[in-house]
């Protein structure tokens, strides 16, 4: 008996030990690529070191003032657009490991480890170990879903915390007790606080439930500590779009895309056939039709779990057509759709059991497919860009008592690795999209100069005592405030201390090179305080740099 035991233990392992193998092989390679190349990427990361450094300083008294004036010393948060649900399990491993682009991407792999167990798991239940792990690895080896799990970036997370929401929810409705419910509650919760898109994908979970004969277990006195957490939950990621995300709430979901031509009208044709047409490109026509051909076979009463994936499926189109029409997002956006897409490519395994020939021709496309996917994400090139951390350390080493100008599109990454050799936090940086010119999350959404002249920006280096201006060469983020800097940096007032390479890889957007100017007429500011407009949002921070901690 006990060898029965340890052989089914065995057995229920080492699916798991090969689908992280997998994951190995196929992510942890960006971890040696380079530098953040995202701009997204380096704001996720600083969210993790801001939350390290919330836990270490317990501003309670004040935490919005603190974090206005930790954005105004160090700008790159993205916490007006982001819950800290993902910067939270970030800041476990900065303070373990150290802050570092290492660490933020092994929190992106974990999750990934997690997502793909959990899956695994889930999906064993209702159809089996075989085709559960070949459900699984199937998404796990497509060339996209790789490429932004390569990346710090907050798809692969919020997915994972999806399909734990969904194993959590099973097991709710499988023996309704209070601790499932709180669990369950807890889990979907702390998956909107990774990345409100999960909100989208929430409704699959409710029809699933009432389409199951389980159904009475959501009207149970034990599901209300779920329906507490979930409702409280929703209710936070809504405060926190009005509070501070309305401009990328409207950005995002809202008309203004359509309204400068970056997206389709929602009754559009083109508008509904937006995500087809990406899954076309994102999970490659042989997939897409192994799974039209699982969508399509007729429901059996042994898989009292295949509702959830036409839920899943059904809501993921409606939501994301009608919420998130940005043609260039939309390759991003099917990523939320692979799970489910890959259960039913696999489903015709469970299906076949009786016609072995069959079934062992399906297996052999599904492994087909699966080996090709493999085989083009290690053959994809690993985006990233280097040369900001050279930056950094030059301004650390020069020992600077001002604030540092930053210029560009990175300025992220180069934000990001200041704050890593500033262990004092005593650096200061002023990014000239904020103070020159106010952008409206895009340039195309709305501008406000703060400049009007050359002798404007000589004025604002003055009045804040800056000492080291950081631009790249050539501007890509091709705003006239921008230029306007560069142009006055030419003048003999100013000594060019270093240019830098930049070298990028992938689909990275970069400059050829960052340039580093001295002010040589630099004094220290008798007026400490740093007042960053943000017009967009109907206010400004004010910044006082003689009380940074």
């Amino acid at each position: 008996m006990q060898k029965i035991a340890r052989g089914h233990a065995g057995f229920a392992t080492w699916p798991h030990l090969a689908l992280w193998g997998l994951i190995a092989v196929l992510v942890i390679p960006a971890i040696g690529a380079g530098g953040f190349w995202w701009t997204d990427e380096a704001r996720h990361a600083m969210g993790g070191v801001f939350i390290l450094d919330f836990i270490r300083d317990v501003p309670l008294s004040d935490p919005l003032g603190y974090a206005m004036r930790y954005f105004a010393q160090y700008p790159a948060l993205a916490l007006n657009w982001y819950l800290p649900g993902f910067y939270a399990a970030e800041a476990a491993l900065f303070g373990l490991f150290g802050a570092s682009e290492a660490a933020a991407h092994w929190t992106v792999i974990a999750f990934c480890a997690l997502g793909a167990s959990v899956w695994f798991a889930w999906a064993r239940g209702g159809w089996g170990p075989l085709p559960a792990l070949v459900a699984t690895a199937s998404f796990l080896a497509v060339p996209e879903w790789n490429f932004w799990a390569r990346s710090v970036m907050l798809e692969a997370p919020a997915i994972a915390m999806f399909v734990l929401s969904v194993w959590c929810f099973e097991r709710y409705l499988d023996r309704p007790t209070f601790t499932r419910a709180v669990v369950a509650g807890l889990v979907i919760a702390l998956a909107l606080s990774i990345k409100q898109t999960v909100a989208l994908l929430l409704p699959a979970l409710f029809v699933y439930g009432l389409w199951t004969p389980r159904r009475s277990a959501l009207l149970r006195v034990q599901a209300l500590p779920a329906y507490l957490f979930v409702i409280v939950a929703l209710a936070v990621v809504a405060l926190h779009a009005i509070k501070f995300g309305s401009l990328g709430l409207a950005a995002t979901v809202g008309d203004n895309r359509v309204d400068v031509g970056q997206s389709a009208g929602r009754l559009s044709l083109a508008r509904w056939m937006m995500y087809p047409h990406a899954l076309v490109k994102t999970w490659g026509w042989p997939l897409l039709v192994l799974s039209a051909v699982g969508v399509a076979w007729r429901p059996r009463s042994s898989e009292p779990r295949l509702p959830l994936l036409y839920a899943w499926l059904g809501c993921w189109y409606l939501a994301m057509t009608l919420l998130l029409g940005s043609e260039g997002n939309a390759p991003r956006y099917t990523l939320y759709a692979f799970p489910a897409l890959a259960m039913f490519a696999a489903r015709p395994l469970f299906l076949l059991q009786e016609r072995p020939t069959l079934r062992n021709a399906m297996l052999a496309a599904l492994l087909i497919v699966l080996g090709f996917n493999v085989w083009r994400t290690l053959n994809q090139p690993v985006p990233y860009v280097n040369g900001y951390r050279e930056a950094a350390e030059f301004i650390q080493q020069s020992k600077t008592q001002g604030p540092v100008l930053f210029a560009g599109k990175h300025d992220g990454n180069f934000i990001f690795h200041l704050r890593r050799l500033d262990d004092r936090r005593n650096d200061v940086v002023l990014r000239a999209d904020k103070v020159l010119v106010s952008l409206a999350v895009h340039k195309y959404f709305g501008m406000e100069s703060h400049v009007s002249s050359l002798d404007d920006i000589q004025s604002l280096i003055d009045r804040y005592g800056v000492e080291f201006i950081v631009v790249e060469q050539p501007d890509i983020v091709r705003v006239k405030e921008f230029g306007m800097l560069y142009e006055l940096l030419q003048r003999p007032e100013f000594e060019r201390m270093t240019v830098l390479p930049v070298t990028a890889g992938g689909r990275a957007e970069a400059p050829d090179r960052i340039e580093i100017y001295r002010y040589r007429n630099y004094k220290p500011s008798l007026d400490a305080t740093i007042v960053i407009p943000l017009p967009h949002m109907g206010t400004e921070i004010r910044f006082d740099r003689d009380k940074r901690r």
